[in-house]
């Protein structure tokens, strides 16, 4: 990888991927007093140390992650310029439901794209944006935040999820009091969603039966009546023996948001990502 224009980088980026000066400098054919020196001049120029000292390897400081990301990242854009063509980049971080069951196809039928999908927490996902790690964001809350814009762009279902027992015991409304709910990251906002949907401020008591980041651990502890779960609907197929009880009101809506920095451009690949979504056609309700 060559950084004609930018003689530290090489060394900054060989450090970072073998561990050690030593075997930086011989991937490089460089000494190892050279490759401390540039070292030393790039930890200068950014102000902070990149490495510190752990037993005989380096380990990258946080500094150092977010630049080798930048700089490898530069390294495939700039060849791709060179060559006459224009960077087809994906970098998003997305709520993780969203991001696995409907992002991720839809990224697949987009082509050749490099793509880095990441599913941070909400307030995580509106952070990398801001700080600039990201390219775009998706998450299922409008916040208003500085030098951040929020575009509706997708609309989801939420759903009760139920094994066929559990389904037959909550025929109604009226008996959805004291359940056991199989809750996860981020299921707060969506449950209080759903609950001010279908039963308004009188919201009935329900209490957490086990607790997940995934939803595959939910909706298998769903499956086998440990609880209900209140999830997108889309994410329903990836599990059986679940189904969404239906009651007279409509499923409740809640909307998906992307999340860009105010006047940061979108790539090629970005502007046909939210195409698709938009589209009514890739809607998986």
């Amino acid at each position: 990888m060559a950084f004609p224009d930018l003689p530290f980088l090489p060394a900054f980026v060989a450090v970072f991927e073998l561990g050690s000066i030593t075997a930086a400098a011989a991937e490089l054919h460089r000494t190892q007093p050279t490759l401390s020196y540039q070292l030393g001049q790039l930890e200068r120029a950014v102000g902070a140390p990149l490495f510190v000292r752990q037993g005989r390897a380096l380990a990258p400081t946080d500094l150092a992650v977010q630049l080798h990301r930048l700089a490898t990242g530069f390294a495939r854009d700039l060849a791709t310029v060179r060559r006459g063509g224009e960077p087809d980049v994906l970098d998003i971080a997305a709520v993780s439901g969203f991001g696995r069951f409907v992002l991720f196809p839809l990224i697949r039928r987009l082509g050749a794209v490099r793509a880095t999908l990441r599913f941070p927490t909400a307030d995580e996902v509106f952070r990398r944006v801001a700080d600039g790690e990201v390219d775009l964001g998706f998450t299922h809350r409008a916040v208003a935040r500085p030098r951040l814009v929020l575009e509706p762009v997708y609309t989801e279902h939420l759903v009760l999820a139920a094994n066929p027992t559990w389904a037959a015991r909550l025929a109604t409304p009226k008996q959805f009091r004291d359940v056991p709910v199989v809750t996860y990251d981020e299921s707060d906002y969506v449950i209080g969603r759903w609950m001010g949907h279908h039963f308004g401020r009188r919201a009935p008591v329900w209490w957490s039966a086990a607790h997940f980041e995934e939803f595959e651990e939910v909706l298998a502890f769903a499956a086998d009546g440990v609880g209900v779960a209140i999830v997108p609907s889309f994410v329903l197929g990836a599990r059986r023996g679940l189904r969404a009880v239906a009651w007279s009101r409509p499923p409740a809506d809640n909307t998906v948001f992307a999340v860009r920095r105010a006047g940061a451009p979108i790539s090629q690949a970005g502007a046909a990502l939210l195409a698709g979504l938009r589209a009514p056609h890739s809607k998986l309700r």
